[in-house]
């Protein structure tokens, strides 16, 4: 039963008539530049008319000497259009397409794949603290109580804090569980679907993720250790934050959540970081020599940091503002330092693309990890070759082609498409298999 509470991002996607006008025609040119065009870059992809020239004029400088001569012109102008859109256009726009109940997420529920259990998919919970989404419940063709499910796992979507909702991640999600029951494991996934900024800002994003997390310890008796955190971008920045709050509770976040948390265990069921933002500082050399290979931005991440912060942090560079939340906020040279063995699980997996901005923050964390945590944190990185940010979500939403063969398929069948997403499942099989 849900208790009665408004959505979290009611205004989610609102645009004005120029708004689009715009995304439309920028997403034609994307379109255009793709050999088989998939719409659902409608989805996702809007930005600014009169960078086009920019790029043709500063592609055989810019591009050619760097990793991006190494994939085609198609692959560039495409990462291209994504990283000026993400600056340029109100955070409005890049929610536009992805509102919930879109075309998007009834497109993938009433497949010839998923018509059948549509009813008992992605089902909306709201309660008075958070509101999120059941993906799956045990089974896609059994559904049953999550706690009786082998794993749960508990999901923050990324999207800079600013845009993204739990439907989005629909088909990627169900292509990762269908990849775990294929192998007579059971899984259930909750997605949160947590307030944006700059409506809501810092802290209300960790005080939601806290409050789920009590909704599936306490309301739905799911043990912790049967509780897998993950998290992509800005969710796996809201993962760690999480992680670190129940270690330590933050004060702000209590002040409004008495006890919510206090001496709560950690999920042991595992942490999975997918291009993780670990840093809201973007000092790492990966932000400059990916500059021009990555679909992300560092200043597009500042302003990001800004609109989550605003209200909160005066100043995000004055340190007497900044530190007294750095444990919450700065996962890469956090002050005070972070006790990463006492706060993580004992199985960590985390994934960069070689070619993201983030790339040399994740190394460098996980080598951090590792020092700390000696012989009790077993932590797996995966370096993708040529992978852009987030790029096995970002392959369920570009490749029609292979979501129009993916739908078109059976529950249970050995479908080729999205080996990435695939590839998660076989690794949270592998780790119950262990168990």
């Amino acid at each position: 039963m849900n208790d009665a509470r408004s959505r979290p991002n009611p205004n989610f996607g609102d645009l004005r008539v120029t708004d689009y006008l715009l995304a439309v025609g920028y997403a034609i040119l994307i379109l255009s530049s793709d050999p088989q065009p998939p719409r659902a870059l409608v989805d996702v992809l809007s930005g600014e008319l009169y960078e086009i020239p920019l790029f043709l004029l500063t592609y055989p400088y810019i591009y050619f000497p760097t990793q991006a001569r190494h994939h085609s012109f198609a692959i560039n102008l495409q990462r291209f259009l994504i990283r000026t859109t993400n600056y340029y256009f109100v955070h409005t726009i890049l929610r536009a397409f992805t509102r919930p109940g879109s075309h998007h997420s009834s497109n993938i529920l009433s497949s010839l794949r998923y018509r059948p259990y549509r009813t008992s998919l992605n089902q909306l919970i709201t309660r008075s603290s958070f509101s999120g989404y059941w993906i799956l419940q045990h089974s896609i063709e059994k559904p049953e109580p999550p706690a009786a499910s082998d794993v749960v796992i508990f999901y923050l979507h990324g999207g800079g804090y600013m845009s993204g909702q739990p439907e989005h991640y629909l088909l990627f999600l169900l292509r990762l569980a269908e990849t775990i029951l294929s192998q007579d494991k059971s899984v259930s996934i909750f997605a949160l679907d947590y307030s944006l900024a700059p409506e809501s800002t810092y802290p209300a994003q960790l005080a939601e993720a806290a409050a789920a997390y009590a909704y599936l310890v306490d309301e739905k008796d799911i043990p912790a250790s049967k509780i897998l955190l993950a998290g992509d971008s800005a969710g796996g920045h809201l993962a760690l934050s999480l992680l670190v709050h129940l270690h330590t509770p933050n004060s702000l976040v209590s002040a409004h959540a008495t006890g919510q948390n206090e001496g709560r265990q950690k999920p042991e069921g595992g942490l999975l970081l997918l291009s993780p933002w670990l840093s809201l500082h973007h000092a790492s050399e990966s932000y400059i020599t990916n500059a021009h290979t990555d679909i992300l931005s560092a200043p597009f991440l500042q302003q990001c940091a800004e609109r989550f912060l605003r209200g909160h942090i005066k100043s995000f560079n004055d340190p007497k503002t900044f530190n007294k939340n750095t444990p919450y906020l700065e996962f890469l040279n956090p002050s005070p330092r972070i006790d990463w063995e006492a706060i993580l699980p004992s199985r960590v997996w985390i994934a960069a693309g070689d070619d993201e901005i983030f790339r040399d923050d994740i190394i460098q964390w996980v080598g951090a990890v590792r020092k700390a945590g000696g012989n009790s944190i077993k932590i797996d990185l995966e370096l993708g070759s040529g992978k852009e940010h987030d790029w096995q979500w970002i392959e369920t939403i570009l490749n029609e082609t292979a979501r129009k063969d993916f739908l078109n398929g059976k529950v249970g069948d050995a479908s080729p498409e999205f080996e990435d997403a695939a590839k998660i499942g076989r690794m949270i099989f592998q780790k119950i298999r262990t168990e």
